[in-house]
């Protein structure tokens, strides 16, 4: 597509006044410019570009990007078969290209800013030295290139990086990542919730077998079923199964064919999405064909597979392609994508070590452009209340008050990492992905790992957990740690098992929140000590302290209680804004003047946006905005950091609202729905992050990785991991806020 566009490392162009000729034969005058590119990693520095097309006759810009075009007239630059027309002028960037590109769009705006952000990137990603500051110098492999200028950002440096592989190379960044995001869990426990593919073997995320298959089977020590008894026969179930994908859509993972190798003597049978193509010994290749949505129907959005007869362990179920040494984020079909000798199948990898490639592709290649990587659901470290409901007596105080080991932990030789898909959570939470998955995500991403323990962590549970970050994390990445996950908030088993456990530390009189608050400051303390012990100092360690976004009397208090203060780094508040549910939500929502309507009562998309901004409104954005001004004085007050743990968007359906029809909550989840994908929620994200960081916030950590809407919440910055920028607001809102900053803002960063 280049190879008019562009013509290697050649001069051409003097920069100097020429005089030539118009059409009329008279002699005129020719001006002088300079092509640029301003260089958002260097404060938009101008740096010159040489070696690029500008007129017909085939001159190239010269080494300091000097061009010459008729005095009064204009510039043509060579777009592979387009010429683009520009006005002339002393100085033509990239955003001058790009608004000449856009002049005819539907929407030229948008366009010009995705087409500007393209050409940053292809110039400085072609630079021959990769050195931006002594000037652009086009390689020869630039012409070589077939990229479409007004695509999405994203879609834009996939391709790019892409065709990129095969030289080595990998694309220029234009920021320096300064948002951070959370993770979510291996596999939902909700069947309808798609979720990101984590693994390159999927058959990591598979429900574990005792879920799903008859009750009689046992296991091997990680989880692998023994033959089928024949206790089993008449039973229901009666095999042996698990849900290799309980719910996915196309885009979260590439449809295509996946190769499945196992050991032993058994063999598999597959339904759902899945269908068998070959069979041999210990390998068999199966299509899967994903679909665009979801089905109503639960049992038709999952992919089966069963232990059909005898004993089958180790199995693989393995991505198509693979990735180029030294280049994880980008999938390739096969050796002709990559150099010479740098192709890693991901079957011929994983056959010998099931470990050996861990993550997706496409997964790490949308993390990279975060800051910081909460582990808090990958980890299961947020257990719900539920956990234990079963019970009474002291036999729900000793499940409430158990404690979790290290032995107990996930381990890599396990058999799956998903988590439950029924009601068993004992047996799976505070396990999700291993420590040592999440440490190597850090270090493949480069971003610093933030921790939640499990709010019933032993001391040895605890101190491994520090030995373990502390010798196998980057040097440069510093631990982010956190005592486990909203104690404050009752919908957890952290909070109740603080609450019980705090009794009595709340003098002045019995209240179980305060008890819990002053536990969990107790108990975090203790923590930090721990770590700080274990890593001989806090220089690679950044301690949090978790608060409520509406109460910085909590904040106050908790650093004030006891040491608590002498041991935290930074406070985080959780940072979402939304509006008031009913009029019984909040007594401010009761005045029909100032809350003209509530959430239960909008009737369109508008009265959902109307709400979000009402000021008066006490959930409303600008109230999260004076709660971040509320919380940045007292943490500034302590001499602390402000973040923000988790944040955005929260418009969630009350299901429990009584008051309610289902066909009304039903409608309003399609409002809250819409109001994610419409552009309106990106200038939200926006204002948002914009008032964060000129009040003093520092790292902000949006909530979460791709996942599909549903009725729990519409939470995914993405609606699946493949789906463009361009019609995602809220994830397109955190780039441009990214790209406007540059880079993070405060001290020590």
């Amino acid at each position: 597509m280049l190879a008019s566009f562009l013509a290697g490392c050649g001069g051409g162009g003097t920069g100097n006044p020429q005089t030539g000729n118009n059409n009329s034969g008279t002699p005129s005058t020719s001006s002088a410019g300079r092509l640029l590119v301003l260089d958002p990693t260097r404060n938009n520095a101008e740096t010159a570009i040489a070696g690029l097309q500008y007129d017909s006759t085939g001159k190239l810009s010269a080494a300091d990007g000097g061009f010459t075009y008729p005095s009064g007239g204009g510039l043509l630059l060579s777009l592979a078969a387009a010429q683009v027309a520009i006005p002339g002028k002393a100085a033509i960037n990239q955003q001058d290209i790009a608004a000449a590109i856009c002049s005819s769009n539907a929407d030229p705006a948008a366009c010009a800013y995705n087409t500007g952000k393209n050409l940053e990137r292809f110039f400085l990603s072609m630079d021959s030295d990769r050195n931006a500051a002594n000037g652009i110098q086009l390689a020869s492999t630039a012409s070589s290139l077939d990229l479409q200028w007004t695509a999405s950002p994203d879609q834009f440096e996939n391709a790019l990086a892409a065709q990129l592989t095969a030289y080595g190379q990998t694309p220029a960044k234009l920021f320096q990542p300064s948002l951070g995001i959370n993770t979510e869990a291996p596999q939902s426990e909700q069947n309808d919730i798609v979720l990101p593919m984590p693994f390159v073997d999927i058959f990591r995320t598979a429900r574990p077998f005792a879920e799903y298959s008859c009750k009689d089977v046992s296991y091997d020590e990680h989880g692998w079923p023994n033959a089928l008894p024949t206790s089993c026969n008449g039973q229901n179930p009666s095999i042996i199964r698990t849900f290799l994908l309980d719910s996915v859509v196309s885009g979260m993972l590439p449809s295509g064919q996946y190769v499945v190798l196992y050991e032993g003597s058994g063999t598999l049978a597959y339904s759902g999405y899945a269908s068998l193509a070959s069979h041999e010994a210990g390998r068999d290749v199966i299509n899967i064909n994903l679909p665009a949505t979801l089905s109503g129907n639960v049992a038709a959005n999952r992919m089966v597979l069963q232990v059909v007869s005898g004993t089958v362990k180790n199995i693989r179920v393995v991505m198509p392609g693979g990735i180029c040494e030294g280049n994880p984020f980008v999938r390739v079909a096969n050796a002709g994508a990559c150099p010479a000798g740098q192709f890693r199948s991901f079957e011929d990898t994983l056959r010998n070590d099931r470990n050996a490639i861990v993550f997706n592709p496409d997964y790490l290649n949308f993390l990279k452009d975060f800051r910081t990587i909460r582990m808090m659901n990958l980890m299961e470290a947020s257990p719900s209340y539920l956990a234990c409901s079963t019970l009474t007596g002291d036999a729900y105080t000793s499940c409430l008050l158990q404690d979790f080991n290290w032995d107990q932990r996930s381990k890599m030789d396990d058999a799956v990492w998903g988590g439950s898909g029924v009601t068993n959570r004992l047996q799976r939470y505070g396990r999700g992905a291993p420590l040592e998955v999440q440490v190597e995500l850090a270090n493949q991403l480069n971003a610093h790992p933030w921790f939640n323990i499990v709010h019933n962590a032993t001391d040895d549970y605890v101190r491994n957990f520090a030995d373990y970050v502390r010798d196998h994390l980057k040097p440069g990445l510093k631990a982010h740690i956190e005592y486990t996950n909203e104690a404050w908030n009752g919908n957890f088993w952290a909070s109740l098992y603080v609450r019980e456990k705090g009794k009595g530390l709340y003098t002045a009189a019995s209240n179980p929140f305060w008890d819990g608050a002053y536990y969990y400051a107790k108990r975090a303390s203790e923590m930090f000590r721990i770590w700080e012990n274990e890593f001989g100092g806090t220089g690679r360690l950044v301690r949090v302290l978790g608060t409520y976004q509406s109460n910085p009397d909590l904040t106050r208090n908790m650093l004030n209680y006891g040491d608590t203060k002498q041991y935290v780094d930074a406070v985080a508040m959780g940072a979402y804004f939304y509006a008031c549910w009913n009029r019984s939500t909040h007594a401010a929502c009761q005045d029909t003047a100032k809350i003209p309507k509530t959430l239960s009562e909008a009737t369109s998309l508008d009265d959902v946006f109307a709400a979000i901004d009402n000021d008066n409104d006490p959930y409303g954005l600008n109230a999260l905005k004076n709660q971040i001004i509320l919380q940045s004085a007292v943490t500034k007050s302590f001499g602390k950091a402000l973040y923000a743990y988790e944040g955005g968007q929260h418009l969630v359906v009350n299901w429990g609202d009584s008051s309610i029809d289902d066909d009304r909550k039903n409608r309003l989840l399609d409002f809250f729905k819409a109001a994610n994908r419409d552009p309106r929620m990106r200038e939200r994200y926006r204002s948002l992050l914009d008032a964060w960081k000129s009040t003093g916030g520092q790292l902000f950590m949006l909530f979460s990785v791709p996942q599909t809407f549903n009725r729990y919440g519409n939470f995914g910055v993405k609606e699946y991991l493949a789906q463009p920028r361009s019609s995602a607001p809220k994830y397109d809102g955190a780039m441009k806020f990214q790209e406007s900053v540059g880079k993070c803002w405060w001290n020590g960063c």
